[in-house]
């Protein structure tokens, strides 16, 4: 949060909620999940409500919606019609960390009207690349955005394509002016701190600088994902993870032990080691019947999964599990359960990056 003396509020910057995909399937696709709900730049005026938890802001429809766990499906507008808007929905998921507004003296002056924002990156976005990792200008005037987001400062990743969050060699997360103008940027991963100046002509800074960064925008880490091109298509542990809770744990127990009676354990099991094929196919489409695993045998009905969970869903499950409890065996990839689902149908898998 920072107080603008320009207008004399109070503004903050806001994280919206992961895993719209994950836990909503049926609702959301994964590109919906990648780049929404908005993080939001608010001006908190006294008595203004911005809708937790019953709605978020959807940044291309430029609205407020219904949250799914209060009867939304990404278009119902219902209550949320009555919550205030953001000054500027940013893209989902880049975690904004810090606001600041200038008031230095030594950049150009359109840095005066507006508010610089620190992200620190996305954790959660699969199946596609991670993205934010930068600080941004909002150029606005009275509590109102006069254009959209520009790129002020990247390049903290060390990457261009960002497929974990430990890939980031840096993370943005604080923002200060100095005594002299320098605006000073701090990160988490290694403590590093930034100071950028300026030193050209303040007369002549205009349309073709700001033309230059704008073309920053077409970095992975910062662009909008093309739901065929940017598809990295292997499985995510992080959604595996929050998958085996729901679908998995109950029975094969969080830490992949069993229940040492029905249901049996997943750690170092051949059938979570050994071929990628035959865990796909259990999962998809269930088991039943005698395991024998050592010197114990288990009997107990794995139910299909095929109806319920799509297949970067299953990928992921199978990733997280083969890393967990397999030695940290080969992930799997989307189209590899595509095939294994659709067994007549060749599936290209598309090469990273």
């Amino acid at each position: 949060m920072q107080w603008n003396y320009q207008d004399d509020h109070l503004y903050a910057v806001v994280n919206g909620i992961d895993n719209l995909h994950t836990i909503y399937p049926k609702l959301f696709d994964s590109w919906q999940a990648a780049v929404l709900p908005a993080e939001l730049l608010i001006r908190a005026d006294e008595g203004t409500n911005f809708g937790w938890p019953y709605a978020y802001y959807d940044q291309f429809q430029k609205k407020n919606v219904l949250q799914p766990g209060y009867g939304g499906d990404g278009k119902i507008i219902g209550r949320a019609a009555q919550f205030s808007e953001p000054v500027i929905g940013f893209p989902g998921h880049w975690a904004p960390m810090d606001v600041l507004f200038y008031d230095g003296n030594q950049f150009p002056e359109r840095y005066k009207n507006g508010a610089f924002v620190a992200f620190h990156g996305s954790t959660d976005r699969s199946p596609y690349p991670q993205a934010g990792y930068i600080v941004c200008f909002v150029p606005f005037r009275n509590g109102s955005a006069t254009g959209d987001i520009e790129v002020f400062a990247d390049g903290f990743t060390g990457v261009d394509t960002v497929v974990n969050t430990s890939d980031a060699k840096y993370r943005p997360m604080g923002l200060s002016v100095g005594p002299d103008g320098s605006l000073y940027i701090v990160e988490s991963e290694q403590g590093k701190i930034w100071r950028i100046m300026y030193k050209g002509d303040k007369k002549v800074f205009g349309e073709a600088q700001l033309t230059a960064m704008e073309k920053r925008k077409s970095r992975t880490y910062i662009k909008t994902p093309d739901p065929k091109l940017d598809n990295l298509q292997t499985g995510d542990r992080l959604e595996g993870s929050i998958l085996y809770e729901t679908y998995c744990a109950r029975c094969h127990s969080r830490n992949g032990m069993g229940d040492k009676s029905r249901f049996p354990p997943l750690i170092e099991s051949p059938y979570v080691m050994g071929d990628k094929s035959a865990l796909i196919s259990i999962i998809l489409n269930g088991m039943q019947g005698p395991v024998k695993l050592g010197d114990k045998t288990y009997n107990s009905i794995m139910p299909a999964h095929k109806n319920i969970l799509d297949d970067h869903a299953i990928a992921s499950i199978s990733t997280y599990i083969r890393h967990r409890f397999g030695k940290k065996a080969s992930p799997v990839k989307t189209p590899e359960v595509s095939e294994v689902r659709n067994p007549n149908t060749k599936v290209k898998i598309i090469p990273k990056g």
